[in-house]
Order: C-alpha cells, then structure tokens, then sequence
C-alpha cells in the first residue's frame, strides 16, 4: 500500500513537471517555459561557441556583397526575411565581444527565439493539418516541424499541442512609439547596415584605447537599436500586408502567414533596448553608416 501510495505520487510530480496545466488548456506561456528549461542551456552554449569563431565573422562580411544582390533580386519575404536574420546575427556577435556577461546576454536572445520558434512551429503546424491533401512537400515540412517540435517540447502529446491558442489577427504588437528611424528604398539597405556591425568591434577596440570612458554599454545599445529599428520597419509592413490579406481571404494558410510575422515582431520588440538613447552614442553610429561603402 505505502509502495502504492509513493508510486502515485512520482506520477503526479513527474506529470505536473512534463505536462503544465494537464488537467485544462495548455497555453503558449507554459509551453515556452518547458522548451526553456528544456533547450536554453544548450541552445547557448551551442551559440556561444559559434559566435566565437573569427573565421564566422570574417566570412559573414564577405559575403555581404554577394547577399545584397540577391536580395535585390529576389521576391520581397525571402530578401526580408535574410535581411532580418543577418542584422539580428551580426548584431548578436558585435555585443557578445563587448558586454560584461556574454553568457547572460547570449542566454536572454536565445530564451527569447526559443518561445518564437515555438509559435512558429505550432502555427505552421496547426496549418498543415488543415490541409486535408498534402503536397510531397507539404507532408515533407510536417514531418519536419513533428521532428522539431519533439525536440522542443519533449513528451506533450501532439494531440495537446495542436490544440494551444495562437494569435488571431486582430491582434496586433505593440511598436515602440515614435523610435523608428528612417529607411530607404533599397531592399538591401538592411546589410549596408549589417555591414557596418560587422566592422564595428576594430573601430570600437581603437576608441576605447583612446579613451578610457568610452560608453560602450550605450555603444552597444544604439547598435541594437539601428539594427532592430529597421527589422521593426520590415516586420510591420509584413505584418499590415499579412492582415489585409487574412481580411480578404480568412484561410488557414493566411492565418498561419499572420502569425508567422506576429510572433518574430513580437521576438524583435523585444530585443529593443529600454533605456534612453544616449545622443553621443546616437552621433557615433551614425557617422559610421555614413562612411560605409555601398555595396
């Protein structure tokens, strides 16, 4: 009986730990927190040692080029999409040279794209399985995000899963207000961007031997920023465009397009700095960008 009665116990503590809420709705909040606990020591440690790598970075300038080109020549989601992840790439290895605790940062940016790629999955997820006949191609992605999803979030039953509310399009994030900065009509302007954070670490290496007091955390703020200002201008016009469509046309694969611009504008409103910009800061990375050369 005493055997009995401590076997029903580990069930119910192994249970509440493995399946969150298992007695009602599974949320994406408690969700996300599983695939944390599950995958962000890892995911950092893996990313870590990447960023570390000088022949990465050396190569992720070099072809900038190359990637402008294509971008201009390439539908309008596929070039931003590229834009987006390598401004986010290149600042990423730019602050993780300079902050004080590069582990804690490296971990907060992957908690953040952990919970992103999460929703990504379900939504593509819950998609497909609206899809009564499926492409080869189609039935090859679903077996893909099955695989990724168990790697996500381990035991839940795709059964629970598939049935996690998502956003609906009358949601919409909320964007900082009045920070934007302005872009131009080049579709590759982002990399000009990238180009220039890449080349930052030497340039601010040679400030801070001049100058000892050099603001490196408002440094690394305002590269943020730059970056992230411009990936919140492509995400909101990907957005608005996503909706309207929904609003036209409220299929399930709309829908799933909706969400998949939702939940990384929510991802990249978050990784904008809170403080206030510093205006010296603000003048140093602009004098920067304007000695770029265009590519």
């Amino acid at each position: 009986m005493k055997a009995a009665a401590t076997l029903l116990i580990f069930l119910l503590i192994t249970g509440c730990r493995f399946y969150p809420h298992s007695a009602g709705e599974l949320s994406l909040s408690a969700v996300g927190d599983l695939v944390i606990a599950r995958n962000l020591d890892g995911e950092t440690a893996s990313a870590l040692e990447k960023l570390a790598s000088a022949a990465l970075q050396s190569s992720r300038w070099k072809n900038l080029p190359d990637l402008a080109a294509f971008v201009r020549e390439s539908p309008m989601g596929k070039g931003d999409e590229l834009c987006r992840n390598i401004l986010w790439e290149c600042n990423e290895a730019c602050n993780v040279q300079f902050t004080p605790d590069p582990a804690s940062f490296v971990k907060k940016w992957r908690a953040g794209e952990l919970r992103c790629r999460l929703a990504l999955a379900l939504a593509e997820k819950q998609f497909l399985d609206s899809v009564a006949w499926k492409t080869p191609l189609q039935q090859q992605r679903e077996d893909e995000l099955q695989s990724e999803l168990l790697q996500l979030a381990g035991d839940i039953p795709e059964s629970r899963l598939s049935s996690v509310k998502l956003a609906l399009p009358g949601e919409m994030p909320e964007f900082p207000a009045g920070l934007l900065l302005p872009v131009s009509e080049d579709p590759a302007e982002a990399l000009q961007i990238a180009g220039v954070i890449c080349l930052l670490p030497e340039e601010i290496r040679r400030q801070q031997l001049a100058d000892a007091g050099f603001p490196i955390g408002a440094i690394l703020d305002e590269i943020t920023f730059t970056a992230g200002s411009y990936i919140l201008h492509l995400d909101k016009k990907h957005l608005r465009s996503a909706i309207d469509r929904y609003h036209k046309d409220p299929s399930p694969e709309n829908l799933w397009l909706y969400r998949k611009w939702f939940y990384r504008t929510e991802l990249d409103i978050s990784r904008m700095p809170q403080k206030k910009r510093d205006r010296n800061a603000a003048d140093f990375i602009a004098s920067m960008l304007l000695l770029q050369e265009s590519f």
